[in-house]
């Protein structure tokens, strides 16, 4: 009869008191029991909490923003006759200190020490929430009075759940953590090596982005306290409350570069940087309110909307991109109306204007997600398209080269062409005169002029034959002396070189053969030489050196002019286009060796390097035996 007795007490209790029944549990959020009170003065103890009786009862978990401390009060009972074994939890990871006052028997039993401002150690119970075990013995009542305090955002209730489903459900959390952060690290590591490949700092920014969205991911949901990887504390908690402003930050760079807004959109430039500015000064408001002031985090509701407006703002650019037929803003507006509808859900959430529920928290990351690989598909579109431009451009560019190269070639032959032509408008002078006034001695002064006027034509031909052997293209390899083809360009240059009084040297055997394509190393060579040229000054030392020779399967040929070595720093900016050493009037178009090292790399599948040494400057050429194209 008392065990009946007994029973039917703890029955009614159940049904009339603010006590829980835990004796038929599943996952709840215990609301209906819980009493609670704000402690902004810091004046009760968990003796007075026991004992008052005007405490309010709390009607949602999630009360939001607020000024803290609070106490809550909740008795648990197990009506049934199984010891249980339970977790209770809060869910709101992040939280500062949580006191856990435990008693049994209106006497104190055990005190917990909680939150992410606690250290780990502290807990018997490690997890991503601020959680602890608790085992009711049958018929059994137990009083819990929790202290609790946080930065601005507050959680006052406890869930409840048997250990076993507890547990269960933090290895998923911490598999799905592992695995988002994979995703991440595979993320960044793409990111990273796209910006080495296209030197393009939009992916860098990418990469900033997704990195703050994995702070922020692993800070709110607890998981970097959990990890224990011996973070300090206050470290894990600016990370939380600062990474959404940096991700925010990220974004607003992002648009900034790759629309070119100062160039493009002035105004719109104007606004990015004005938001970049304020997400500087809530960092730096948040930081000061953790580290010196904590009555300051009443302002945290700033963040928040500078968020709201931040990503409000990047979805109207994106609607302005695609009226102004910007390429790829199709899939940028696709990722920001996801990303600015999740926000604002998220916003009303955690002002407690729509129930916070768990999958809200989980909105932000996958939105997150979408909108970061709509940026990289964006990135990859664009960079393709630029490709295919540079390709459409090199090609140009090459036809540029051909171009003036021929008007240099010309322009030494018409050097070349003045004395032989002269020398026959001199024959024909002569012819002339005798044929009006000496017509007698006619056929003895033309015997005597024809050798002249033969060898003169002579010479024109020959320069014409170089002219055209050196720009005839041809579509396959096939084998030449390259010490013929490198005197061919010394004959067409020659009127220039022996005005420069320039000594060429050539360490090459005679029948050192290349099968590759001439008129490409022809190339290549005439702007090599002719670029020393341009340096050259007028003195009695001017020297190139030219040698080649095979070293283990590759070809290595050595170009060496002592015209006062590169003057430009980095010495490589010297093979990037319109980069040009000359000043003034004499500037040239600076796209002579950026084409040389186009071509080296790209149709002969080799290498081009320079250096200086003392007054000299080193091109090396390392071409394969076999080069393919």
């Amino acid at each position: 009869m008392l065990k009946i007795f007994i029973m039917l007490f703890i029955l009614y209790s159940s049904l009339f008191s603010k006590a829980f029944d835990v004796s038929n549990l599943n996952e709840i959020e215990n609301l209906d029991n819980i009493e609670y009170i704000n402690d902004e003065n810091n004046q009760y103890t968990y003796e007075d909490i026991l004992n008052k009786d005007n405490l309010n009862l709390l009607k949602i978990m999630h009360i939001g923003p607020a000024i803290g401390p609070f106490w809550t009060k909740t008795t648990l009972i197990n009506s049934s006759n199984i010891t249980k074994e339970i977790t209770l939890y809060n869910p709101l990871a992040g939280m500062n200190k949580i006191d856990v006052y435990i008693l049994r028997n209106n006497k104190l039993s055990e005190i917990l020490y909680l939150g992410d401002l606690r250290p780990q150690e502290l807990r018997n119970n490690l997890s991503t929430y601020s959680s602890f075990n608790l085992t009711i013995n049958p018929s059994e009542s137990i009083i819990i009075i929790s202290k609790i305090e946080n930065f601005y955002i507050y959680n006052l209730g406890w869930r409840i759940s048997n250990i076993y489903d507890f547990s269960s459900n933090e290895i998923k959390k911490i598999y799905f953590a592992g695995l988002f952060g994979s995703l991440i690290l595979i993320f960044s590591f793409y990111n990273i090596l796209s910006f080495f490949l296209y030197k393009n700092k939009s992916y860098l920014i990418v990469f900033a982005t997704g990195f703050s969205l994995f702070l922020y991911q692993y800070g709110f949901h607890g998981i970097l306290y959990f990890l224990n990887i011996n973070l300090n504390l206050e470290l894990i908690t600016f990370i939380t409350w600062n990474s959404s402003s940096f991700g925010g930050i990220f974004l607003l760079l992002f648009t900034y570069t790759f629309f070119e807004q100062r160039k493009k959109y002035k105004k719109s430039s104007y606004i990015s940087i004005f938001l970049i500015l304020l997400y500087i000064i809530c960092i730096l408001l948040l930081t000061y309110a953790q580290f010196f002031n904590e009555k300051y985090f009443k302002y945290a509701w700033l963040l928040t909307v500078l968020f709201i407006s931040s990503t409000f703002y990047l979805f109207i650019f994106a609607i302005f991109t695609l009226i102004k037929k910007e390429s790829e803003a199709i899939y940028y507006i696709l990722g920001k109306s996801i990303f600015f509808l999740v926000v604002f859900i998220n916003t009303l959430g955690l002002f407690n204007l729509i129930l916070y529920e768990d999958i809200i928290k989980f909105l932000i990351p996958f939105a997150y997600i979408i909108d970061l690989l709509v940026l990289v598909v964006i990135l990859y579109l664009k960079n393709k398209h630029e490709q295919e431009e540079l390709i459409k451009a090199k090609m140009i560019l090459l036809e540029q080269s051909r171009f003036n190269s021929i008007g240099q070639a010309i322009g030494q032959i018409s050097h070349q062409w003045k004395s032989p032509l002269t020398s026959i408008g001199t024959s024909i002078t002569l012819l002339e005169t005798i044929y009006n006034h000496d017509s007698d001695r006619l056929i003895l002064t033309f015997e005597k002029q024809l050798p002249f006027m033969k060898k003169s034509i002579d010479l024109m031909k020959k320069s014409i034959d170089e002219f055209s052997n050196f720009y005839e293209t041809k579509n396959e390899k096939e084998d030449f002396i390259l010490k013929n083809l490198i005197l061919d360009i010394i004959n067409i240059l020659n009127s220039k070189i022996i005005l420069k009084k320039v000594k060429i040297i050539l360490d090459i055997e005679d029948n050192f053969k290349i099968n590759s394509f001439e008129h490409i190393l022809s190339n290549i060579f005439l702007i090599l030489i002719n670029n020393s040229l341009e340096e050259f000054s007028d003195r009695e030392e001017n020297r190139i050196e030219i040698d080649a020779k095979i070293i283990n399967t590759k070809i290595i040929i050595n170009y060496k002019d002592n015209a006062g070595g590169i003057k430009i720093n980095p010495i490589e900016s010297v093979f990037d286009y319109f980069t040009s050493s000359k000043k003034g009037k004499e500037k040239s178009s600076g796209f002579g060796l950026a084409i040389a090292k186009m071509l080296v790399n790209d149709k002969l599948y080799g290498t081009i390097e320079v250096k200086n040494i003392g007054d000299c400057a080193i091109f090396t050429i390392t071409l394969p035996l076999g080069t393919v194209n």
